[in-house]
């Protein structure tokens, strides 16, 4: 059992997501830091669907039930009654004691994953949070955590994983490096002046960014598409609507969309992405489908190097 005593600026409970329920009308939902969700549930020995807190701001809970704890995110910091430990690590926590972390800068998000089995609601096959859509988290009516709210979490019968270095795993969240994107079936509606403006321009994170979509600010970028049908979006789709300022649909997406797509975000750019707040520029580079589906492939190879067989790829 863990107790929130502050629950920060918002505080919401994560899993995978929720996966085939677009055609029903249901986001995907799922973690804004994939990896950083991932290996907080490998440092605990969790299954990689297990539930985790995800959480901006600082963050005060009471554990009520020895365990193992991990915190991840972009630079996290954690104490435990109110003395330093590491992050990206297995924490081990005793009754009492009491947990705090944050990540920076102020809007970046961290993770909490708790070794166990997770007492909490389940709705379309997941237990993500999703305001707009009412639907799970604690109360399964969409709303973030609050202060004294309690999580039951049954202890698992999962071993803890070995030690892995955090330097070799915790992710480069700089946004020095472009972010990769792969054109879409539309690139052809966007002038060649216009392809030539994304991907030479730099695009400053707006204040309008949330769990369902990333507003970019910058040059304009304008298609030759004014009637669209409504069509699936996918993650890391990156609209472009008449004012022409770009906005990467993220995990509360929603399931339809009539904006032309210049492209779409790799997968594992988007928690590079998704870890970055407002007044931070990100440049774009294009990238080839079969060079970003073989780095990805590459990725998950070295993640799969790093921790052995733990069978979850």
């Amino acid at each position: 059992m863990i107790k929130l005593i502050d629950s920060g600026l918002r505080s919401i409970i994560v899993d995978s997501g929720r996966r085939g329920v677009q055609c029903d009308g249901f986001c995907q939902s799922g973690p804004m830091d994939d990896e950083a969700y991932w290996w907080g549930n490998y440092m605990v020995g969790n299954r990689p669907s297990t539930p985790q807190l995800e959480v901006i701001g600082a963050v005060t809970l009471s554990i009520e039930k020895a365990g193992i704890v991990s915190v991840t995110g972009r630079g996290v910091v954690a104490k435990v009654n109110d003395k330093l430990v590491d992050t990206w690590q297995p924490i081990a926590v005793d009754e009492g004691d009491t947990l705090k972390f944050e990540s920076s800068p102020l809007g970046t998000r961290s993770y909490l994953a708790v070794n166990g089995i997770w007492n909490v609601p389940s709705a379309i096959g997941s237990a993500c949070t999703v305001t707009r859509e009412s639907l799970g988290g604690l109360r399964g009516d969409g709303s973030p955590l609050q202060p004294d709210d309690r999580i039951d979490i049954k202890s698992s019968t999962l071993n803890i994983t070995a030690h892995v270095e955090a330097e070799s795993i915790s992710p480069n969240y700089s946004l020095s490096t472009p972010i990769d994107v792969i054109l879409g079936y539309q690139h052809a509606a966007f002038s060649g002046g216009s392809q030539r403006t994304f991907f030479n321009s730099t695009y400053t994170v707006s204040n309008n960014i949330d769990r369902m979509g990333y507003r970019l600010s910058g040059p304009s970028v304008v298609s030759s598409l004014k009637n669209l049908r409504s069509e699936g979006i996918n993650l890391g789709d990156i609209q472009c609507p008449p004012d022409g300022q770009p906005i990467v649909m993220m995990r509360d997406r929603q399931t339809l969309g009539g904006y032309p797509k210049i492209g779409t975000v790799a997968a594992y750019d988007i928690g590079r992405l998704a870890q970055s707040v407002p007044g931070e520029t990100v440049t774009f580079r294009q990238i080839d489908m079969n060079n970003a589906r073989a780095k990805y492939l590459l990725h998950l190879a070295k993640r799969k190097n790093l921790i052995g067989e733990f069978g979850c790829l």
